[in-house]
């Protein structure tokens, strides 16, 4: 009995967590995008004579469309996760639906994993786009981050096709009994 209400807790403290996130991440990336020549200037990556201050609107405007492209996999895998939650907070694990809901999480961790290096040179490009010539910069960055992202992932991934077989399982025990 207590270890149903542990996992009852950790899913409803889960679920809020997801749904507070689905709020918060929209909010950080306009201060982002507000913000995103100051913010590249400390990052480091691009040297801070390379971008031009303040950022030229065109270039803000392909920053807003980069990035709303890099988060549309992790938001529509965060919408998945909320659903998923959901029906673990109403104690229905092997739900038809859940391994499904899964799915599309782990999908969205690997499009997340998978387009950020593409983003990263695409942002640093447009950071750089008004710059003379000589002086336009190209950065790509794979990082550890990625990898971990995308194995992370497939691991999420392989086990929401095991969660498919238990609730198949499940389901013709159920009809036997």
């Amino acid at each position: 009995m207590a270890r149903k209400d542990r996992t009852s807790v950790i899913c409803r403290i889960l679920y809020y967590l997801c749904a507070l996130s689905l709020w918060l991440l929209p909010a950080f990336l306009l201060w982002v995008w507000f913000c995103a020549d100051l913010i590249a200037a400390q990052n480091g990556m691009i040297p801070v004579k390379a971008i031009p201050f303040p950022l030229p609107v065109s270039s803000r405007l392909g920053m807003v469309l980069v990035t709303a492209l890099l988060i549309t996999p992790t938001y529509w895998g965060l919408f998945a996760l909320h659903r998923f939650l959901k029906a673990c907070c109403a104690e229905d694990y092997l739900g038809s639906q859940n391994s499904r809901l899964l799915k599309r999480f782990a999908l969205g961790l690997m499009g997340t994993a998978f387009l950020s290096p593409v983003g990263g040179a695409v942002l640093s490009v447009l950071l750089t786009m008004h710059n003379p010539p000589g002086q336009k910069m190209l950065a790509i960055n794979i990082s550890s981050n990625q990898i971990v992202l995308a194995a992370v992932g497939a691991l999420i991934f392989l086990l929401a096709n095991l969660l498919k077989r238990a609730s198949l399982i499940a389901e013709e025990h159920a009809q036997i009994v």
